[in-house]
Order: structure tokens, then sequence, then C-alpha cells
């Protein structure tokens, strides 16, 4: 499937090309098919740019226009995808039918819709509640300006989240302010999807991957390295689930985040070392130990879309075979959290992509590797797992006195 976007080039009666107010189209081809839809989009011929296919950064409206372009071609991708699998005709009329019926309504960015949220509820809310949601959206339009990518609603998954909470931790804020911080996010997602201008659900996995302020546990999760030696050498013919073993390994023995991981470049893979770059603009790199550069050999001559270093993967994807994995490999440590009265469960059934930087940090201090070095390469200061992950270490050498 191919999508392209253009601008309608059209000529008035005296055959002379018209340039104010022109439609953009977005035409999709596959196999030997072509669909044409209306983006709702109009546009003066000199502000679009038709190599880029989208509109000119300079013109007014500019990022909302051109984040509802990439939302329509995120959705055209998303119905091919179902129409594939629902077992019917691949063939223009199904899939503009089902097209209507996955996207959502046009409106105009994620900033003017959040305003619209306030305006419309502000009314009904106590100052308190007015103020809490305006810091919100000062916050949002903050990280927007220093991120790399805009804030739009089809890039609101896990992704987005780590650096969210990343971007809030660097500003201060405590671990508690950020998890309400995500909360007021996720009622306006909310609000957003019941209006019918939001189709995507990723927002709704955000619960699951951050602990409740008073639900952390004493020690952040993390494998032994027998228990990573184990995984490495995990035996599979199933070619995702190699992926995941060495994508997860990878992390584990270079400090490294999904988000991270995901961005990094073939460029970015240097001799011996691994270079970072932050949402912000900010590099630090990585020294590559024998382990990873075993795997980042293995991937050096694979290419794959956007010239990324390694194959993509969802998040959701990667912590479910992380689990399958861990059940075959009998990883039955018992893990608790630090609530009164919860069962444990197995450490199989916990594994997540987060692990990676927590068995990073747990296995180098064990390796006495100075704490400087570890906050360097994770790019987090000060990193509250490191403190804890020394105070056990420290509570079990002093075990060694009880002979």
């Amino acid at each position: 499937m191919r999508t392209r976007f253009q601008i309608e080039k059209r000529k008035d009666v005296a055959g002379n090309l018209l340039s104010a107010d022109r439609p953009v189209f977005m035409s999709v081809t596959f196999g030997g098919n072509r669909v044409i839809i209306g983006t709702g989009i109009k546009v003066d011929m000199n502000g679009w740019d038709a190599d880029l296919q989208k509109i000119q950064v300079a013109y007014p409206g500019a990022q909302g226009f051109n984040n509802w372009l990439e939302s329509m071609q995120d959705i055209a991708g998303k119905t091919m995808e179902a129409l594939q699998h629902s077992g019917e005709e691949l063939s223009p009329e199904n899939f503009r039918q089902l097209y209507q019926r996955l996207k959502p309504k046009y409106s105009g960015g994620f900033f003017n819709l959040f305003f619209q949220f306030m305006e419309s509820n502000s009314p009904n809310w106590s100052n308190a509640t007015y103020r809490k949601v305006r810091t919100l959206y000062k916050l949002l339009r903050e990280f927007d300006d220093q991120s790399l990518s805009p804030i739009s609603f089809h890039k609101l998954d896990a992704q987005f989240l780590e650096d969210f909470i990343a971007f809030c931790q660097k500003k201060g804020y405590q671990y508690s302010t950020i998890y309400k911080t995500v909360n007021n996010l996720v009622w306006f997602l909310n609000w957003a999807t019941d209006k019918g201008y939001n189709v995507y659900r990723e927002y709704k996995e955000f619960y699951k991957q951050m602990n409740a302020p008073d639900q952390k546990s004493q020690t952040p999760l993390f494998l032994h390295w027998g228990e990573l030696m184990q995984l490495k050498e995990y035996p599979t013919d199933n070619r995702r689930m190699e992926r995941v073993r060495d994508l997860f390994c990878f992390m584990c023995f270079a400090g490294l985040r999904f988000s991270e991981l995901q961005r990094l470049q073939k460029e970015d893979l240097k001799e011996g070392g691994i270079v970072i770059r932050g949402q912000g603009g900010g590099v630090r790199v990585i020294p590559m130990n024998t382990y990873a550069l075993q795997i980042r050999q293995k991937y050096e001559n694979k290419y794959y879309l956007n010239n990324t270093a390694f194959p993509s993967m969802s998040i959701i994807t990667m912590n479910k075979y992380l689990r399958l994995m861990g059940k075959d490999l009998g990883l039955n440590r018992m893990i608790y959290t630090a609530i009164a009265g919860e069962e444990g469960l197995p450490l199989y059934r916990r594994l997540t992509a987060g692990t990676a930087v927590n068995t990073f940090i747990k296995n180098a201090i064990e390796m006495e590797v100075p704490v400087e070095i570890i906050s360097r390469f994770t790019g987090v200061q000060n990193d509250s797992r490191v403190r804890r992950f020394k105070s056990d270490l420290a509570i079990e050498e002093m075990k060694k006195f009880n002979l």
C-alpha cells in the first residue's frame, strides 16, 4: 500500500491555474487500485510543499494541518491491516467504507482541541480544577516545544509516556506529581475519544505502565546476571521472538530505554559506542561492551524503514514475547510489591521492556561500576533506582556477618 498527498490543480475559465484555497487529497494505492479521499483541508498553492507532501511550516496553522495529514496516513495503514485480517475483498469500496468508520473527526490539532476542552468544561469546574488543567496545558506546550516531534493523538503511546515522564523528572517533579499529571492527561484524552476526535487507544495503557505512588515496589524489577544470560541464549525459530530477545538484551547490556532503542539510527552506532540523542537536543555516548557489540553486529548489515538501527516493534509486542520466553525458561522467582497482603507473582509475569534499564543498573552496581558512570550512561541524574539498588546491596553485604 502507498499513500500520497496532493493539492488540487485546476484552472479557471480563462485558463489560469487557481491558487487560493485549494483542497488537499490523500491518494491510497494498493493492488492496482486507487482510492482518493478528501482531507477537509484547503490551502493556498504557495503554502503547499509538493516534495514533502505537506503544508509549509510558515503557513498559518501548518502544525495542526500536518498532524491531521499524518493521522489520516496512519488510519489508512490501520484500515488496510484490518481489511487484510477481515477476510473481505481488498476493494476500493471496502477500503473507503472501513476508513470512514475508523477515522476521527477533524479537530485542528491536539492543542486546539485541548483549548476547546478547557473552554467547554470550565464553567462547571472549580477554580482549583481550572488551574490544574491550565497548568497541564502549559506543561504540554513546553514539552512540545522541546520535542523533536510535535504532540498528536497518534503519537500518544508508550514512547511518548516515557519521554514525558523523563521531561517532568528533569523539571524536578516528584513521582506522585507526575502520576497525577498523567491522570489529568488521560482525563482529557477520554473526553476527546468520547467526542470522536481521537480514535487511538494506546493511552489507555498508561496506567499499566506506571505504578501508583503508594504501590511502588521497594526494589525495581530486574534480572540477575544468570537470568539475563539464560534469556540471551534462549533458542527460538520464531523471528519475532528472536528480535524481542536480541533487542531486550541489547537494552540490558547498554542501559537503554525502549524509546531510545526505537529512535536509534544506523549512524548512531559508532565503532564501539552508541550515540543517544535526547528529545531536547542533548547527546550522550555509551561505550559498547562485548555482549552489546555482538547483537549490534548481527543487525548492522540489515536495513529497516527510516534507516533505524534495529527493527521496529511495539512495546506491547515486546512485553508479550518477554513473558512467553520467561515462562518457558522457568523464571519463577517470586516478586512482591510493597502493598501489604498482596500476593506475589512469578518473575516472568512481571517482565516488561522497562525491566532492561533496571537490569543494567542492578548488575552494574554489583560489578562495582561507579554510580556517577551508571547515571551518565542511563542519562538520568540522581536516579532513585540507583540509590535503592545500592541500599539493597549494602543490606546483603552486612548479612555476611551473620555467621
